[in-house]
């Protein structure tokens, strides 16, 4: 490994589950460092000399020169290697003006600060130091690596919240405080916890929370034959018709050999006259095979987050937006729900204006 160099980072899994305050302090020895999970964009930041590159999750460049509120910081630091999050402000608003940052980039810089709004800064919160100085850290605990992410203290450039939590009801309470207050959650971490890349053992935990609507499947995506994704949706009480709101994965727990068995005799090439489609869909957008919404089942989806913007589900179409989710997953399959019972296009907006405070 080497400087100016990306390595791949250490990956938090999802926890949950009735017993998750408990089992998290369980996995991690009874003390474990709960972090603010901040809604931005993860980045690890090289230094060395003068030279400061940044790289995404996906080891990716990312052109630090769109970041100017950034500048003096970075030149302050010394070489280094920071794990870090590219963070816009609490919540779900926060993440939009990252977002919206990130994807304005240009590689001609006018043109990017016409098209970016530059009003609406961004900061780097750090979590933890992988190099410093002249040492690698990452065969070091966490516990040890802390005292080096608390070095760093630039105006932009900080080290990220963290709280020393011994009790589940101490972990409970934190989480919930933080949810009311509009942030995303918590990441766990086991404080003995060497820097291991593109490790994924649950020494690192993310605590979330999701929001949960019942979506009727409308079709499925195959692979090999074996249903692989379902397209979900929702109710529209007035047409009387379903519209499209996410793709989801149908292989978690056998999610999908559930589904083959409830749904067998009932899937058809043609789509549902009930069924609205994006106008603009794609044919790689679309399942291989629909189902007659009312008589389908009905699949409790959890979603982060719901987003309003230009894609490719119908659900509250308004001739240029629609809703769509963000990083959702199926948790059960509701057999005690009929499709017209299912979460209404109505409730999908009134979800979205209580997130955005709107």
């Amino acid at each position: 490994m080497k400087l100016l160099e990306p390595i791949e980072p250490m990956l938090a899994v999802y926890a949950g589950g009735e017993n998750v305050y408990e089992d998290i302090l369980n996995r991690h020895g009874q003390l474990t460092f709960a972090e603010l999970k901040y809604d931005g964009y993860r980045l690890q930041l090289h230094k060395k000399g003068s030279t400061v590159k940044g790289y995404t999750r996906n080891l990716n460049d990312v052109p630090l020169d769109i970041y100017p509120e950034l500048s003096s910081s970075l030149s302050n630091l010394p070489n280094c290697i920071l794990d870090c999050e590219l963070n816009g402000g609490i919540g779900h608003t926060g993440f939009k003006t990252v977002k919206n940052r990130f994807r304005s980039k240009k590689t001609d810089l006018t043109a990017y600060e016409k098209k970016a709004d530059l009003s609406k800064p961004v900061e780097l919160r750090v979590f933890d130091v992988l190099y410093y100085g002249k040492k690698w850290l990452m065969e070091l605990p966490l516990l040890e690596r802390r005292n080096y992410t608390e070095r760093i203290e630039e105006s932009k450039i900080r080290p990220g919240q963290q709280w020393r939590v011994n009790s589940a009801e101490t972990l409970e309470a934190l989480f919930e405080t933080l949810i009311e207050s509009k942030h995303e959650g918590l990441v766990c971490k086991d404080p003995s916890s060497l820097y291991l890349p593109g490790d994924k053992s649950g020494k690192w935990t993310k605590i979330k929370k999701f929001e949960t609507l019942d979506l009727v499947v409308l079709g499925v995506y195959l692979n090999n034959e074996e249903i692989s994704q379902i397209l979900c949706g929702a109710y529209n009480e007035e047409s009387k018709c379903f519209e499209t709101l996410a793709k989801i994965n149908a292989k978690r727990e056998g999610t999908n050999q559930v589904l083959a068995d409830l749904l067998t005799g009932k899937f058809q090439a043609e789509i549902p006259a009930s069924v609205i489609i994006h106008p603009k869909a794609k044919s790689e957008d679309l399942p291989q095979l629909y189902v007659e919404p009312r008589v389908s089942v009905v699949v409790e989806i959890k979603a982060m987050n719901l987003n309003y913007g230009k894609n490719e589900y119908s659900c509250g179409f308004d001739g240029n937006k629609s809703y769509s989710l963000r990083i959702a997953w199926a948790k059960q399959i509701r057999e005690d729900k009929k499709p017209s019972q299912a979460t209404t296009t109505t409730t999908v907006a009134e979800l979205y204006k209580i997130q955005e405070g709107l």
